[in-house]
């Protein structure tokens, strides 16, 4: 006798398979979790929508893409306890950004802002290093006046609260005059610094918060554009500072002291160096920056040094001069950093043209430097 599955019972089975799926998916994103940290990262670069994808640092073949977006992810930032990333991802067709909150241990998501029906783009999720408050850069399109000419609104800062549903979002501060964009909390979650684009008064502010009486703004001169790196303790911010050496504008790192609201220079605007970025380790009074030097030790993209922050000594720490280095982030061990690297030349020194970034690791211990993704951008550690 031949048995034959109605169409009910293919039905059943497909939904079990599915759900089999799913078991299993779950189950291998819990085995990562147990092996240790994970590194997220946009892809592809090119050639594609942008989704996110988790890799294990140790085994980057077993990757997991983890969103599967209709309009592309643009950012994204993650939890300090590694449970959730909270994600920006373009809405079709008005191209504008939704904030996405995604938990990785069940993967379910939830929106967490309205922006669209609000005529205004969100993006730059960051959270607060206890997890409650998310900041994000929030910009109003003005849609219904541009008849009128009226252009874009300025980007602000606005935090939103995920202790309770629904989810309460407002600006940072009450004042409509705080404008700014990329978002940078300090380690005791009391604090945030971000960069404020006015051209009358460009810089960096330091917002405090507290009670009415123990809110403090304060503010840090700054034309370069960036909010820079905080140190361990939240207390110092080194930051990137423009200088000007015959015709060429070049850059070089001042460090602040937030409390004393005294400035220093780090590194001396008048060596042949050009410094961009920075990012503090989370133990000691190590960073790690991006340079180029000006002299006959040129490159044309920026290469990885390690910098002291009380001697202002600096140590080579990945350098080839076939690549530009920019986007790294430490681990939370401060032992390893995963970094993003653009090719700019061919072994045999002839220009590239097709080039696509990549996602290495630099292991600070043992020096060794590996390949995690190729046509991938946007690292950033998971940490569990």
């Amino acid at each position: 006798m031949r048995f034959r599955l109605s169409r009910f019972d293919r039905i059943v089975l497909g939904i079990a398979a599915l759900l089999g799926l799913s078991v299993l998916g779950l189950a291998l994103l819990d085995e990562q979790a147990e092996a240790g940290p994970l590194v997220a990262y946009l892809a592809p670069a090119y050639g594609g929508l942008q989704d996110l994808w988790l890799a294990p640092p140790d085994d980057p073949s077993q990757a997991q893409q983890v969103t599967r977006s209709d309009g592309g992810l643009y950012d994204f930032g993650v939890s300090s306890d590694g449970q959730y990333i909270a994600y920006s991802e373009r809405q079709q067709p008005s191209g504008l950004n939704e904030i996405f909150l995604l938990n990785l241990r069940t993967r379910s998501v939830t929106q967490l802002t309205n922006c669209v029906a609000e005529d205004a783009d969100c993006r730059a999720p960051r959270f607060q290093p206890n997890g409650d408050i998310l900041a994000y850069e929030r910009m109003t399109m003005n849609t219904a006046l541009r008849s009128q000419g009226v252009g874009l609104g300025a980007i602000r800062i606005w935090v939103l609260d995920l202790r309770q549903t629904p989810y309460q979002t407002r600006p940072l501060a009450d004042s409509d005059q705080f404008i700014g964009h990329s978002p940078l909390w300090s380690r005791d979650g009391n604090s945030i610094a971000f960069y404020s684009a006015d051209l009358a008064n460009p810089g960096i502010l330091v917002y405090q918060f507290g009670n009415a009486a123990d809110k403090a703004l304060k503010f840090i001169p700054s034309q370069y554009g960036s909010v820079g790196t905080l140190s361990p303790e939240g207390r110092r911010l080194v930051f990137p500072d423009l200088t000007r050496r015959g015709e060429s504008i070049y850059s070089y790192l001042r460090l602040a002291d937030l409390d004393a609201l005294q400035f220093v220079n780090l590194t001396d605007p008048a060596e042949p160096i050009d410094d961009a970025d920075a990012r503090w380790s989370p133990v000691g009074e190590t960073l790690v920056i991006t340079r180029r030097y000006t002299d006959e030790r040129f490159t044309r993209g920026y290469q990885l040094y390690t910098l002291d922050a009380r001697t202002g000594q600096t140590s080579p720490l990945v350098e080839d001069a076939r690549y530009s280095h920019g986007f790294f982030e430490f681990n939370a061990a401060g032992t390893q950093i995963v970094l993003q690297r653009f090719p700019l030349v061919s072994e045999t020194g002839d220009m590239l043209n097709d080039s696509r970034p990549q996602i290495w690791l630099k292991d600070l211990q043992t020096g060794e430097l590996r390949l995690l993704a190729e046509n991938a951008f946007h690292p950033r550690w998971v940490n569990r």
